[in-house]
């Protein structure tokens, strides 16, 4: 009877194999990963300690992040980004996929960035002009005689979601893709691929998002086979589902929000059966000395720098409307005073400046070095260009163009008030890079009025009329928020003198004394939206 019930599961084994039953791992398998964190590094003790509980349980442990991870706060900006990558080495990774914020500081310190990182960078979808491309699609671990594929793929968005002319040569050429065109299929090649080399599982560590209009997650795993998980970061949901692919097998579709709300744990079991469960940070109490170490070390040395008071604010500055991202819809009282100061500081006839680049809020009070830097971490440029009546419409249009939904392109103001009305349907048009080619036959804003410097009166905007327009380079020069700008004129400006946003701010704050609660208490109507 032993001998035959030996035979029996002999059997069943060879028909699971030839059914393309996955093959079990001997002990659980645990996978920790994360997504834009954004600079949130108190929580890499926590990643840590979670990684040493879960080798107490099992010698096969891996540590993995769907990208976001180097930019977003004070620390990471002051220093290039160099800060998070000794943080994140003192966890041990052991791959990550780079997700489009990796790239703020220019392609070239990426790649340093990633040389110094210990870990495998994999992406399967970002090569050079001659296609050659600059990280494997993936890569193998093995945990006993399982092999678990880890495939990398970055938004196609990266291009504008990013600064645009960081990816470009002097003559505006393109130096490098991330092939919008084709990333599904380059992503099911890659684990097809990564299959054949002796893949287990396939795990995608995917920075695409799962709400963008193109390219997002859940259209990818409908349009793909091979794939077990999608590890997802960039749209900052947080996700545990289920989703069919193009075989109708169910993919795993998980992200942990930002900013470490949740820590993700991805178990392979004995069975191979795979599961996903979110660990709430928040309730999570250990820390791993060596990553608090670490953090305390960075600390001590930015800690003049970061905590350097700046300035005083009689009310909190605010980016936020019942927890949603109001500055990408809709005017807010941070985004006035920041617009001011750049009007200010240039001198400029206005200023503008797109939603996306506040990244934060100020509370009431004192007002640190590092606070500021928390809501501009992109160390942009103060710059003056000159453009026509024309071409300010244009921006605003195309701010206002995905109205109610939230777009980083949303066009703050100083000097200037625009209305617009919703129910007119958007005609801005663009190309195939997602950069801004014009506007059709409808419009959406109505009317836009620009305020004299000397003596405070409004009038039209003028559209053939010649203006300047004080702001950041990333919109006025780099050809953010969708290249709106691109063909302007750069105008000299002796009050810029190669000054940081951040910088620019803190000298306007040291000159006024106090942001006050009269003038900045709540948004001041510089954008109405028409009933």
């Amino acid at each position: 009877m032993k001998t035959k019930h030996l035979i029996l599961l002999g059997l069943a084994a060879l028909l699971m194999s030839a059914c393309g039953a996955p093959k079990a791992p001997d002990k659980d398998i645990v996978i920790l990963f994360e997504n834009d964190v954004h600079c949130a590094v108190d929580g890499y003790a926590k990643f840590g300690a979670l990684k040493h509980e879960m080798q107490a349980q099992t010698p096969y442990v891996a540590v993995v992040s769907a990208g976001d991870f180097v930019q977003g706060a004070a620390m990471g900006s002051i220093t290039s980004g160099e800060s998070i990558i000794t943080i994140m080495n003192a966890v041990g990774y052991d791959a990550v996929v780079i997700g489009n914020h990796e790239f703020d500081y220019g392609v070239p310190q990426m790649k340093h960035l990633m040389s110094e990182l210990k870990a495998d960078v994999v992406c399967c979808n970002l090569s050079d002009n001659n296609n050659n491309m600059l990280y494997p699609a993936y890569t193998i671990k093995q945990f006993g005689d399982v092999k678990v594929a880890f495939v990398g793929a970055a938004t196609p968005t990266t291009f504008t979601s990013s600064t645009p002319t960081f990816f470009e040569d002097e003559r505006g050429n393109l130096l490098y893709s991330f092939h919008a065109d084709d990333s599904f299929k380059l992503i099911e090649r890659a684990a097809k691929e990564a299959r054949k080399n002796g893949a287990d599982y396939v795990v995608l560590l995917s920075h695409l998002g799962d709400d963008t209009e193109t390219d997002c997650s859940p259209d990818m795993i409908r349009a793909t086979s091979g794939i077990d998980v999608v590890l997802d970061g960039h749209a900052h949901h947080i996700l545990n589902k289920r989703i069919n692919n193009d075989k109708g097998k169910p993919v795993i579709l998980a992200s942990t929000g930002t900013a470490f709300q949740r820590m993700g744990k991805l178990t392979i079991n004995t069975n191979g059966e795979l599961s996903v469960e979110l660990i709430n940070s928040a309730n999570y109490k250990e820390k791993a000395p060596e990553v608090v170490e670490a953090i305390a070390k960075i600390n001590q040395q930015l800690e003049d720098r970061i905590n350097a008071v700046v300035g005083y604010t009689d009310v909190a500055l605010t980016m936020l409307k019942f927890n949603e991202r109001e500055v990408r819809r809709g005017e807010t009282n941070l985004a006035d005073f920041l617009t001011d100061a750049f009007r200010a500081e240039t001198g400029a006839d206005v200023a503008i400046m797109n939603g996306g680049g506040i990244r934060n809020q100020i509370d009431k009070g004192e007002i640190t070095f590092g606070e500021i830097y928390s809501v501009m971490p992109f160390n942009n440029k103060l710059c003056v260009i000159e453009c026509t009546g024309q071409q300010i419409l244009d921006a605003l249009e195309l701010g206002v163009s995905l109205e109610p939904e939230e777009n980083g392109s949303f066009m703050q103001v100083s000097g200037m008030r625009y209305s617009y009305d919703i129910s007119i349907p958007s005609s801005v048009l663009y190309d195939s890079h997602n950069i801004f080619v014009g506007v059709g036959d409808t419009r959406r804003v109505t009317s836009v009025e620009v305020q004299d410097k000397e003596t405070g009166e409004w009038t039209p905007l003028d559209v053939n009329k010649t203006y300047t327009v004080g702001g950041q380079s990333y919109a006025l020069l780099n050809k953010g928020a969708e290249g709106v700008f691109v063909g302007t004129k750069r105008v000299t400006c002796e009050t810029c003198n190669d000054r940081t946003d951040v910088q620019a701010v803190v000298d306007y704050m040291q000159k006024i004394g106090k942001i006050s609660a009269k003038e900045y208490g709540k948004p001041q109507k510089r954008v109405t939206v028409v009933k």
